[in-house]
């Protein structure tokens, strides 16, 4: 897709990318992505979303082409940061999406923030704690591989060259030692957790804990979805998007209401 507006963004030494699809509509979209991609694989969902408002997409710092920062960020600096964006934007109470990883630092977010993050999505949430080892998520991820399509292989592996292994090993401390269970039930934030119901990354029974632990949460899986279910299935995952943001509990065609 073209991108409105692509620029950077500076706050205490750590510099963020922020890709701009603008939309007609008042309402404002943030996207968070998961451990070492980047934007490339937002662009179906940000292409769906900015039907309905204004997209973020950010490419966090040592990511896609956001320089990496002197040290390595914890998922609570990365939640700083990101709210600092939110902040200098003067964006008013957004829907903040996060995949993967990037749910982690979504949901740290809302916990920093709970008045001016009042609703999260939550897609393909880590770290599964059936799979508590990089050995353990490393497996899953290759096993994922094989239930994707190639464009979607494709596009994550072009984010990944462009982040780099280096960046990548760094962040899997952080990413493998945040306790998303210990900060849901803290949220006061309307919660939508969304899979792919052949996700073998973030298993249904991670997913309906999840939803056990928000105290105001609701999960859908979306049928024949994997991990990357946002770039798959686009149009289902931002209809989602799009409802929760304006308070409803509609569902695409097909999806599963599961609580």
């Amino acid at each position: 897709m073209q991108w409105d507006e692509v620029r950077t963004f500076a706050h205490d030494g750590r510099t963020l990318v922020t890709h701009i699809a603008r939309g007609s509509d008042p309402r404002q979209f943030v996207l968070i992505h998961g451990i070492g991609v980047a934007s490339t694989y937002f662009t179906r969902l940000a292409a769906e979303l900015s039907r309905s408002g204004t997209v973020h997409v950010l490419e966090l710092p040592g990511n896609g082409s956001a320089p990496e920062p002197p040290e390595v960020m914890s998922i609570e600096d990365s939640a700083a940061l990101v709210a600092a964006y939110i902040s200098a934007e003067g964006l008013d109470r957004p829907t903040v999406v996060g995949h993967s990883m990037g749910a982690q630092i979504v949901s740290d977010l809302a916990l920093q923030h709970p008045g001016h993050v009042p609703r999260i999505v939550l897609i393909g949430a880590v770290v599964d704690p059936s799979a508590p080892t990089a050995l353990g998520q490393g497996l899953r991820l290759a096993h994922d591989t094989l239930r994707e399509t190639p464009s979607a292989n494709r596009v994550v592996l072009t984010d990944y060259l462009r982040t780099g292994p280096r960046w990548y090993l760094k962040t899997l401390g952080p990413m493998m030692t945040y306790d998303l269970a210990r900060t849901l039930p803290l949220l006061h934030a309307d919660v939508l957790i969304i899979r792919g119901e052949r996700d073998p990354i973030s298993r249904g029974p991670w997913a309906r804990t999840m939803a056990d632990l928000a105290p105001r949460s609701r999960l859908v899986e979306i049928p024949g979805g994997a991990h990357v279910v946002q770039y798959t299935h686009p149009e289902e995952i931002a209809a989602l998007i799009v409802d929760h943001a304006r308070g409803g509990h509609s569902l695409p065609t097909g999806a599963a209401d599961l609580g």
